[in-house]
Formats: C-alpha cells, sequence, structure tokens
C-alpha cells in the first residue's frame, strides 16, 4: 500500500467534473437544494438534501481504484447499488445520471446524455451514525445485539465462495502492507530493533492457517461487506443498517465471515469499548451457529483490521492515529492466558446479568465466549434465544443433554484459545463437579446468591431474556447445602456491577 499520495492520479474528466461540483454547490442542479455543505472523501464527493444523498465518483485514478472515466464511474456505482442492496436495500434507491440542461443548469435523471453518474440514496440522521451513537453514549447494549443479529442474517444469506479466500491470500495482505512499517518507521517513531508487527501477523496467520483453509472449503469465504466499521453502519427507520460496503475490489471484500465481522469487534476496541464488542461477538456466535474453534482467529483478523487502518492512516500522514492502530495491533496479537468461570445459582440470582458484564472485562481481543445453557437448549432447536421453549425441554434428559452440550463448546472455546464462562444453575452436586474440571484447566465456579424476594422481583422485570424460569420454578428451587470444590458463594444482592465487582475481586484473590 502507497504511503503517500503520489500514486493518485489527476484524470482529464477532473476538470470537467470540477464543473458539476460549482453547479451542485451553488443551486444549479435542478431539484437538489443541499441541506449541507459537500462531504468529499478520498473516492466520492455526497450532496446532501433534506431526504436524500447523492454520492459520485471521483474522477480520480489510484494504485487500488480506477475511476477517471464516466464509464467507469458508471461501473463502479452500479457495482455500489449492487452489493449495497444486500445489506441495506431500503437505503438505497438506484444509479442515475447527472445530463445538462440550457443556461448552465444541470438534472439528476431524464433525457440527455450523462456527464456523470450518482447513486441516489434515502437520506438518514447523521446522529443515528453508530460512531456518533458511541461519542453519545448511545451505543446501547440491545442495539448491538440487533446488529449483531443484523450482520449474521446477512452473511448467512451470502452465496459460499469457494476461490478465494486462502491462507496465502492473507499473506499477501501482509505482504502488502509491510512496506508501511518499514518506509514509514521515520514518521512512526520507530527505530532499529523495534518489534516488527508484520513478524507477529505472520506467526499467527501460520499458527491459523490450517483452521482458516479449513474454513475456507467449508464455506466459510463469502463476498461481504468489507468494511465493516461504525461509520458504515447506522439506525436507518428504526433498524441497524450496514452500508457503503467496499464495491471496487471483489478480492478485499470476499474473505472469511469472521474477517468481515473483526473489522466491527477492532473498531469497538479502539474506542474503548470492549464490553460492547464482547456483545456483539457472543450474540453473533449463538446467531450464526459459529464454530467455538473458529474463535482462535479473533486475533489475528482483528489485528489484521487494525494494521490495514493504520496503513491507511500513514497514507494520510496521520501518525498519532497510525501509531494507536499499530499499538492495538499489538495488544490483539499478545497471548494473554485465558480463563474459565463459571456462574451458578437459582432462577432470578442473576447469573447472565453478571456472567455478561463479566465476560468483556476478561482476556482475549474481545473477552471471554459466554455460554448459557439458557440459549444452547435453544439452539439446540433452532430457536432464536428469546423465543420460549416447550415443556419436554426441561425433562432431566434433556437437561442432562444441554450440559453436556454446554461444557463440549466450553471446551472446544478454551482450547481455541479463548477465555469461557459458562452459565447455568448447577443445581445437581455431579453438574457442579463437572465445571470444576472443564478442559482439563482449574475452573473458578461462583454461586450467586440471592433471597427469594430478590430472585422473584428480577424475574418480575425481565425483558426479552432467554431464561424461560418463572416465579413457579423460582420458588420451588432449594439452594444446595455444599457447594464442593472449586466453588465459592457470592452474595448476589445489589447492582449488577455491584455482583459483578465482588466476582472479579475473588477471581483476583
Amino acid at each position: 500500500m502507497a504511503t503517500s499520495n503520489e500514486g493518485k492520479e489527476r484524470t482529464p474528466d477532473a476538470a470537467a467534473q470540477a464543473d458539476l461540483l460549482a453547479a451542485f454547490d451553488t443551486g444549479r442542479v435542478e431539484d437538489v437544494a443541499l441541506a449541507a455543505p459537500r462531504i468529499d472523501t478520498h473516492l466520492s464527493h455526497v450532496f446532501l438534501t433534506k431526504t436524500r444523498a447523492y454520492k459520485m465518483k471521483r474522477a480520480v485514478k489510484l494504485p487500488f481504484v480506477d475511476f477517471s472515466t464516466l464509464e467507469k464511474r458508471h461501473q463502479g456505482c452500479l457495482a455500489e447499488l449492487d452489493v449495497n442492496r444486500r445489506m441495506a436495500g431500503a437505503m438505497y434507491v438506484g444509479v442515475k445520471s447527472v445530463v445538462a440542461l440550457e443556461g448552465g443548469r444541470y438534472r439528476i435523471g431524464g433525457k440527455g446524455d450523462p456527464l456523470d453518474w450518482v447513486i441516489e440514496m434515502k437520506r438518514f440522521d447523521q446522529s443515528m451514525q453508530f460512531d456518533e451513537l458511541a461519542k453519545a453514549g448511545r451505543l446501547t447494549p440491545a442495539l448491538l445485539e440487533k446488529t449483531a443479529d443484523a450482520i449474521a442474517e446477512a452473511h448467512g444469506a451470502l452465496e459460499p465462495v469457494l476461490t478465494t479466500g486462502h491462507a496465502a491470500d492473507y499473506r499477501a495482505i501482509v505482504r502488502e502492507l509491510r512496506e508501511t512499517e518499514t518506509d514509514g518507521a521515520d514518521r512512526l517513531g520507530l527505530h532499529v530493533g523495534d518489534p516488527s508487527l508484520y513478524d507477529a501477523l505472520d506467526a499467527a496467520l501460520a499458527h491459523a492457517d490450517p483452521l482458516i483453509e479449513r474454513r475456507r472449503r467449508e464455506g466459510k469465504v463469502r463476498r461481504g461487506h468489507g468494511d465493516l466499521h461504525l461509520r458504515n453502519m447506522c439506525l436507518f427507520e428504526g433498524e441497524p443498517t450496514l452500508f457503503d460496503a467496499l464495491e471496487f475490489d471483489e478480492r478485499l471484500a470476499t474473505n472469511d465471515v469472521l474477517y468481515d465481522l473483526a473489522f466491527l469487534l477492532m473498531d469497538l476496541r479502539r474506542i474503548g469499548m470492549k464490553e460492547g464488542a464482547n456483545l456483539v461477538m457472543n450474540r453473533y456466535w449463538d446467531a450464526a451457529r459459529e464454530e467455538e474453534a473458529a474463535l482462535e482467529l479473533l486475533p489475528f483478523f482483528m489485528a489484521l483490521r487494525a494494521t490495514v487502518r493504520m496503513a491507511v492512516a500513514v497514507e494520510a500522514e496521520h501518525f498519532e492515529e497510525a501509531d494507536e492502530y499499530r499499538r492495538l495491533a499489538f495488544d490483539l496479537l499478545h497471548h494473554t492466558h485465558p480463563r474459565a468461570v463459571a456462574i451458578g445459582g437459582l432462577s432470578g440470582a442473576g447469573k447472565s446479568a453478571v456472567a455478561k458484564k463479566l465476560a468483556g472485562t476478561m482476556t482475549g481481543p474481545a473477552g471471554a465466549r459466554w455460554l448459557r445453557t439458557d440459549v444452547l437448549r435453544k439452539r439446540a432447536r433452532d430457536k432464536a434465544p428469546e423465543e420460549k421453549m416447550e415443556k419436554d425441554a426441561y425433562a432431566p434428559e434433556a437437561r442432562a443433554k444441554v450440559y453436556d452440550d454446554l461444557f463440549a463448546h466450553a471446551a472446544a472455546a478454551f482450547d481455541a484459545g479463548a477465555s469461557v464462562i459458562i452459565d447455568a444453575t448447577f443445581q445437581e452436586k455431579q453438574m457442579r463437579e463437572a465445571a470444576a474440571s472443564l478442559a482439563h484447566t482449574p475452573v473458578a465456579g461462583f454461586w450467586l446468591d440471592a433471597p427469594l424476594a430478590v430472585r422473584l422481583e428480577r424475574i418480575g422485570g425481565r425483558e426479552g431474556d432467554a431464561s424461560d424460569a418463572g416465579a413457579e420454578v423460582a420458588k420451588a428451587q432449594r439452594e444446595p447445602e455444599s457447594l464442593g470444590q472449586g466453588w465459592t458463594r457470592i452474595d448476589a444482592t445489589g447492582t449488577v456491577e455491584e455482583v459483578a465487582a465482588r466476582v472479579r475481586a475473588a477471581l483476583a484473590d
């Protein structure tokens, strides 16, 4: 990747396009009354009216994309419309020509020779863009989980691609990016002997190589969004919407679906929202029925996304930002010892709320894999977490099966290098004993202890939760007299934050 603007060519079409830009800016395009200043990016010009956005490809030729001619810009617009209608169909209206009228005026659409092309989109409130919501503290857990559902659904609808997504393709990306660190060393403040980010990426890729190849053969490579960061997501008509997908390079946009997801996870880590990244990761894994073994890929995929952003920042001469991405990439690749935690307790004790709070603070690029019997029980019957289950799902044989599934998923996640939290009632002694020896590693078990009145109040306040246990179930349950080895009793009264803090303190002892 180039580290300066020297690869950019000014094209003959750029001068003609400048006249069109002036016409938009001065109100000489019919029925296009700009409601905000023109937005210029390195590839596009965007014009905003009260209800519409019109996006014109810049007449440029860059090392990675060529929009230097009218036909190439037309094809670029058509490609962008095609890829975005898959994930943001309600937002994208169509591709329209810009034609000349008399008196130095212009019009979008209609008869006449095209002077240029624009993508017409319905405009959304920019305060609803996810980066803006994050700044305002409005990127809520519920919205993040709903977004993870939308991404999983979008990925599930895509056709597998078997001809790309090899480990060698990721190695080529690393090789192309390496010059950023070497050529930009002085500007990044690097010195001889400093650790090489690219050597670290190569080592991580060598470890992940067999899994990447297996997943490619199994159809996990798809033509995804390709640019799934916070600025390319918004609340549109009340729904999380993934827009502005990468359209100009099929190779860059066709990868393992987890590399697509990794951009969002990395971006959330970058802005200090590791707990948000954890919510997205766990919800996506459950919604997509993703294999636990694939958790092994997240350090490499997230670090590679950070490294690409580092290269973009270097090219733009934003060196402080580039250094931030470089440090994040190293942090994501840093191997920390994973932890295994079991959270048990009677219905309403707050197990899932505490587990959810803890998961985002544990070691790992996106925190711990949070596994619930309530979710796995429904996953086994192809139900969403919030759907109610039939009574036979709670029969003794079915309960034993869901615990077997819980331990199998947890062992696979731990073997993939991830921290794990397993969340269940663990009322039976044999289940607590089984949890304590999970994956041949010491498991810290915590029993959340809350009086019946507190538990009933919490059950009554549940909304949209995976647990089906009601007040009658809670009243019939009994506390175990002895928890057994490896389990610690925790006072579960108070707020979620207070109970989670008690568990963290016990973990630190």
